[in-house]
């Protein structure tokens, strides 16, 4: 009888091992996952009319190869054009960040950032929110493969 218990011990405390790191893993990944969100709507968002090559390529690190090639056509000499003439810098600070499950990396995200323009012609702050794919790179790293602008109510 003993050994019976000892045994139906063992595998209990085994099982309760194995399901624990399980979930400090999955953990581990949401954070990780609500962090890359997070900078990454913080960088697309912040800028100085003085460097904007600084700033794109902050944004270009955080996210996929798929992403940046989207993201550098996207971005056109006459929007650099009009942010040098306003001496336009924005920055932004991170509201929220929320996540679906992490699952064969993959995530979603939803990120909310509070965004204050300052330019030539004033100050101008907003709240801006955007739904994120990310998937994981290189091990733990995660990048943004897709961004879509959530409309305000």
């Amino acid at each position: 009888m003993l050994v019976a218990v000892l045994v139906f011990t063992s595998t209990l405390a085994v099982l309760q091992w194995r399901r624990a790191d399980r979930l400090a893993t999955g953990e581990s990944a949401r954070n990780a996952v609500l962090a890359s969100a997070g900078r990454f709507g913080v960088a697309l968002f912040t800028y100085d009319y003085k460097d904007l090559p600084a700033a794109r390529a902050k944004v270009v690190a955080l996210a996929t190869a798929r992403f940046a090639q989207g993201y550098r056509t996207a971005t056109a000499p006459a929007q650099d054009e009009a942010i040098v003439r306003l001496k336009a810098e924005e920055s932004a600070r991170l509201a929220g960040v929320f996540t679906t499950n992490v699952h064969s990396g993959r995530a979603g995200a939803v990120v909310i950032v509070r965004t204050t323009v300052q330019s030539t012609e004033g100050t101008r702050t907003t709240v801006s929110s955007l739904q994120m794919a990310l998937v994981r790179q290189g091990g733990q790293q995660w990048k943004v493969d897709t961004v879509k602008a959530i409309p305000s109510p």
